[in-house]
């Protein structure tokens, strides 16, 4: 970008892209990327920050099945949901926060302190699986797609991942 406008991706910024990300489709107006290897949470993070986006919000069950269908790898998939500044209270890496009273994108649900939380989408359908976010061993503060349902799960941060990278 300059005084003339955006232009075409520089050799260098595609050839970091293209190093860093396996896949890349676009939902809703929203491209979403994969990494092209597993990492920790915070790496996912760096990675999506370089690129320019943000590890994956998730708003409607809709964009959380086709993530799911797409973008899914076994064991699963870091999103951008984590509790990592304050336990319990789960936050989005895009700045959005889980204390919205019933908004598509809520956490928690109305458990006040997310623990076992009953979070739904709007058809009713549990959004995390079984009794998750649970902090097994006070160690798993950061959210992936666990299952191929798209349930989701706490994980340890340091636990190995691909990540799903948003763009606006």
């Amino acid at each position: 970008v300059n005084s003339s406008g955006t232009g075409t991706l520089s050799s260098v910024a595609s050839a970091i892209l293209a190093s860093n990300i396996q896949a890349s489709k676009t939902f809703n107006d929203h491209t979403y990327a994969l990494t092209s290897t597993t990492m920790t949470w915070a790496q996912a993070k760096d990675n999506a920050t370089a690129l320019g986006g943000y590890l994956t919000t998730i708003n409607t069950k809709a964009e959380n099945d086709w993530l799911t269908t797409e973008l899914y790898i076994s064991p699963g998939t870091w999103m951008g949901a984590n509790d990592i500044a304050t336990e319990n209270t789960w936050v989005w890496d895009n700045g959005t926060t889980s204390g919205d009273n019933g908004l598509t994108d809520d956490l928690c649900g109305t458990d006040s302190d997310c623990r076992n939380s009953n979070a739904k989408w709007a058809d009713n359908t549990d959004k995390w699986y079984g009794l998750n976010p649970n902090n097994y061993s006070n160690n798993q503060d950061c959210g992936r797609i666990w299952k191929t349902t798209g349930h989701w799960d706490d994980d340890g941060c340091d636990n190995s991942n691909y990540g799903i990278i948003e763009f606006d």
